[in-house]
């Protein structure tokens, strides 16, 4: 679907299965010893490279349905793992590997090969693991082991180097203590803490999470684990709610961990209609008004937020633009070359991004390779006069290959 025509939508779709919390529950079926059960795991790219960084574990894996069989804790079967376009299996992977002795290669494609690796390479130094990158970008060379140890790392950018550390130190001989100058995205390590626990692993966070004590020597254990539906997904479909019509998502836990629930907070302070239920959430349009969100701790709700903004009365703030420089494009600029071609009001000044909405003509964009910009510029597309036209759709199967269709169930027009 290139192009996106001005649609009124109205209708209900299932979200899909969150890629965070099923890579998270793939590695740790991967280092537990005996046979663990995934659910309500759809596939997307960044899961499947998951699936096959398990398989390069030794760990065998078979799915039948949105059911995935990962037996664990084999030997590594390989020495060098391809990560895909995955920034989060590389980081978690690597130091995975890194708690084996000897050589190994991390590799990736497309727009992985352009993501600096200067935080994950700090954090394997740290933790006695040698590395060497190509200039610091892929293929990355690592001789472990990992050992345990007393560390204070940066984490004022990404929270990916940590969760692939909290994963990795339990596994180490002794215990180690972990502190973090700045963390960004908690909720995502409040999540990474989660799935640990269903597999037996235990960490103990300070209230702040600027401290993590890491007790050593733990095990992994066996699991039967159902995959959340993707709030990050979700985001995009109830932005479209609020724009064009009424949409209903469903698979979603109103409980949930995830940074990106709080799409909600933004959808409720510009004056959507929304209503939740025991797994479903609802979002009616109605006069929309310029808000404020800081999304330092939820950066990929900026592209959907963007899209809502443009159709908001008044200039609406969106505050850690910074965040989005090393995403699969550098997301901020992007974000405001593509929409200022549709003929959006939008600029960035320092770390905020800022939109002031009323009509949008619509246009071409380059969806720069990025999912979340394809995503945004489509949902864009519903309220604007004439349509938005993409020039590689295709790129939405990294977190969500069935966006398109789902859209058209909704009703929107091609």
């Amino acid at each position: 679907m290139n192009i996106i025509r001005p649609s009124e939508i109205r209708g209900s779709i299932a979200a899909p299965a969150s890629k965070s919390d099923a890579q998270r529950a793939i590695a740790a079926a991967t280092l537990a010893r005996g046979q663990s059960v995934i659910e309500r795991m759809t596939g997307c790219d960044d899961v499947d490279a998951a699936l096959e960084l398990a398989r390069a574990f030794g760990a065998s894996v078979y799915t039948v349905g949105d059911v995935t069989h990962i037996s664990g804790g084999s030997s590594l079967s390989r020495n060098e793992f391809d990560c895909g376009e995955s920034g989060l299996s590389l980081r978690l992977f690597s130091f995975l590997v890194a708690l084996h002795t000897g050589s190994f290669t991390m590799t990736g494609r497309g727009t992985l090969l352009r993501r600096p690796l200067q935080d994950l390479e700090a954090a394997l130094s740290a933790f006695g693991v040698t590395s060497r990158s190509n200039n610091g970008f892929l293929p990355l060379k690592i001789a472990g082991p990992l050992r345990r140890g007393v560390v204070s790392l940066d984490a004022s950018e990404s929270s990916q180097h940590v969760t692939g550390l909290l994963f990795a130190l339990p596994l180490c001989s002794g215990d180690s203590e972990l502190m973090l100058v700045k963390p960004t995205s908690i909720p995502y390590l409040r999540m990474t803490i989660s799935v640990l626990r269903r597999f037996g692993v235990v960490i103990d966070p300070s209230e702040s999470f600027e401290r993590f004590r890491i007790p050593g020597d733990q095990v992994y254990v066996p699991a039967r684990y159902v995959v959340e539906g993707d709030w990050s997904a979700a985001a995009f479909l109830l932005v479209a709610g609020a724009i064009a019509g009424e949409v209903s998502v469903t698979n979603l836990r109103t409980d949930s961990l995830q940074a990106d629930r709080a799409v909600l907070d933004a959808l409720r302070r510009c004056g959507a209609q929304v209503t939740e239920e025991q797994g479903r959430v609802s979002v009616q349009s109605s006069e929309l008004s310029a808000f404020h969100f800081d999304a330092r701790h939820a950066p990929d709700l900026f592209p959907p937020l963007t899209a809502l903004a443009c159709y908001c009365k008044g200039t609406s703030v969106l505050e850690g633009a910074g965040r989005l420089a090393h995403k699969e494009s550098d997301r901020a600029a992007a974000l405001v070359r593509e929409f200022s071609a549709l003929g959006a009001s939008i600029r960035r000044r320092e770390d905020r991004i800022e939109v002031t909405g009323g009509t949008l003509p619509g246009g071409n964009v380059s969806v720069h390779n990025d999912h979340r910009i394809a995503m945004a510029t489509s949902v864009a597309a519903l309220g604007s006069r004439n349509g938005v036209t993409l020039d590689d759709p295709s790129c939405v199967s990294k977190s969500y290959p069935g966006f398109f269709r789902d859209l058209q169930t909704l009703g929107v027009n091609r």
